[in-house]
């Protein structure tokens, strides 16, 4: 067989296979066969990821709390005590799936540890971003770096009028996150067909595509008002994936399904050349559309719901996110935009990232296709000296001159410590880019991923195009 396309499992009608460099899952049918041909599939991964991430997951909350590993695995614990109750029952029986897929290929690890892998991402969002006692309070915890970004475009912003839609999922490469990175399709028994990036043994993490030209992404935009007894990221984005026609359905989603951590939910629809940025806590939830005449939309790591701003009317969303950034003064738009970008705020993550979006999207409005957002997702300029920087040259500080494809500083997370139910012992250290990028004009089906590298648009973009991928099935 080609290198290029590799087969190298299959379990009734799902199938794993490398193509160009890339890890792709292909999984179908009710819930439970769905979970099962991922954990048979992708079993030696999974028991891998799981112990590694786990423990890198476990090292940031220690710093993040100032405590021990051994308390950082109880919180996590705990954690998925509080989150696993608010689990839809498909997707329980999709993770049952996994833990039995994996169990048939020889795997120690069982049901309990693939919930609370599922739970990881919305736990680290929560507890390394929060103090549990009371989350206005400073505290030596340390200070999460910036991440996750995404834009829309659309009519006249466009080359053709199609829906350009371009993500990046900024994260720490903890063990086995950069290792383990798998582009999943999925073919449900109800729903539309969809696609997402993810680790082994996870059901999602920061949104995707489906066969009906709706995209999305997730980015971490905290707010005081957090819990983990709600819906996590993963949950919320496979929902929307499978049951979005139109911006509405998602919009209705994260109305009525119980919510945990801030996140803004970026959904695209490339049909009708729609776009939202819904902003949402656990509690609050704002809508935001693009400015009458604007063919774009685009969001980072901050609420930008205030009315007036940018054409915005309807709940403020940025108090309740001012207490846990500690940001100054939000009064005023002037006085929440001079907080916003406080350089000395080690709070906030990289707000001018947002300016810089808007600054290389008023340059190419009217030109954006594939290949300008690949240059724009790939962008290291910083938003205020001009000055372009190589790939793993770091930002001057977490609020200051961050750019879209960043990097942070390497930070020593972990000395010689045992990994998660396993002999294994070591030490890590870890710093945050792009762990994967993708761009999409879904009214063919087309996408584009980067996901070879670190940062990832370095490796280059590799074409694939989801009708094709579903009808494989």
């Amino acid at each position: 067989m080609s290198e290029i396309l590799k087969t190298i499992k299959t379990k009734e009608s799902g199938f794993l296979e490398m193509n160009r460099g890339i890890k792709v899952l292909h999984i179908s049918g009710e819930p439970y066969e769905r979970g099962y041909q991922h954990g048979f599939l992708l079993a030696k991964e999974i028991s891998e990821v799981i112990r590694d991430g786990l423990t890198g997951a476990a090292s940031v909350i220690a710093m993040a709390l100032d405590c021990s590993m051994d308390e950082a695995f109880e919180v996590l614990r705990k954690g998925k005590e509080a989150a696993e109750g608010y689990i839809p029952p498909e997707f329980r029986e999709e993770m049952r799936g996994i833990a039995d897929g994996i169990a048939a290929e020889g795997s120690n690890l069982g049901y309990g540890d693939v919930v609370l892998w599922n739970t990881m991402y919305d736990q680290w969002c929560f507890y390394a971003r929060t103090d549990l006692t009371d989350p206005c309070k400073e505290s030596i915890r340390h200070a999460y770096p910036p991440g996750c970004s995404s834009f829309s475009a659309w009519g006249d912003a466009t080359v053709n009028g199609r829906m350009v839609f371009g993500k990046n999922m900024d994260n720490l490469n903890i063990p086995g996150a950069a290792e383990h990175r798998v582009l999943a399709i999925v073919q449900p028994d109800r729903g539309y067909g969809h696609a997402f990036i993810t680790h082994p043994g996870m059901i999602a993490i920061d949104g995707g595509i489906n066969e009906d030209g709706v995209e999305m992404m997730t980015h971490r935009s905290s707010s005081v008002n957090e819990t983990l007894k709600g819906c996590g990221i993963g949950i919320l984005s496979r929902l929307i994936l499978a049951n979005t026609h139109r911006v509405e359905d998602a919009i209705n989603i994260l109305t009525v399904y119980p919510r945990c951590t801030g996140i803004n939910y970026h959904v695209a629809d490339a049909k009708k050349g729609e776009a939202v940025v819904v902003e949402v806590s656990a509690t609050e939830i704002g809508v935001r559309y693009p400015e009458p005449g604007q063919d774009v939309l685009w969001t980072a790591n901050h609420y930008n719901c205030y009315p007036g701003w940018k054409g915005y009317q309807g709940y403020n969303m940025v108090p309740n996110q001012a207490l846990s950034l500690h940001m100054a003064d939000v009064s005023t738009l002037e006085k929440w935009q001079e907080s916003l970008h406080d350089e000395d705020n080690p709070h906030i993550s990289g707000a001018g990232r947002f300016d810089r979006y808007e600054q290389v999207i008023d340059e190419h409005y009217g030109r954006i296709d594939e290949q300008i957002a690949m240059q724009i997702l790939s962008d290291r300029v910083d938003p205020y000296t001009g000055k372009e920087r190589d790939w793993e040259q770091e930002s001057p500080g977490r609020n200051y001159g961050v750019t879209i494809c960043m990097y942070s500083r390497t930070v020593k997370y972990a000395d010689n410590v045992k990994f998660y139910k396993s002999d294994k012992r070591g030490s890590f250290s870890a710093c945050l880019s792009n762990l994967w990028s993708m761009v999409s004009i879904l009214d063919n089906g087309d996408f584009w991923l980067a996901i070879k590298d670190f940062p990832a648009p370095r490796g280059g973009y590799e074409l694939f195009n989801l009708r094709h991928e579903l009808s494989r099935f």
